[in-house]
């Protein structure tokens, strides 16, 4: 159970960081289940951009399979992405 609970924190840490990310960068907070694609806050530029932020920021290697349009697609997604990453690099 404890896991969980570290686990939930660090989502919301990680999904809190990401939206500052966009904040900063577009000047618009999207929410956690928007598609940010569609609302065009992240294109395929800025995916190359965006994954430079991730792997410096939370020390995560995503898996070029796992660049995908639907694992970026929301800031929810992105967050369950980079806790299966960090989770990966401790096994």
């Amino acid at each position: 159970m404890e896991k969980t609970d570290n686990k939930a924190m660090n989502e919301m840490e990680i999904r809190e960081m990401i939206q500052e990310y966009f904040k900063l960068s577009s000047d618009y907070t999207p929410s956690c289940q928007e598609n940010l694609f569609e609302s065009g806050v992240l294109d395929s530029f800025g995916v190359v951009e965006f994954l430079t932020f991730i792997q410096e920021k939370f020390n995560a290697e995503i898996p070029i399979e796992d660049i995908t349009e639907e694992n970026f697609s929301t800031i929810e997604s992105i967050s369950n992405l980079i806790v299966q990453a960090n989770m990966d690099l401790k096994e």
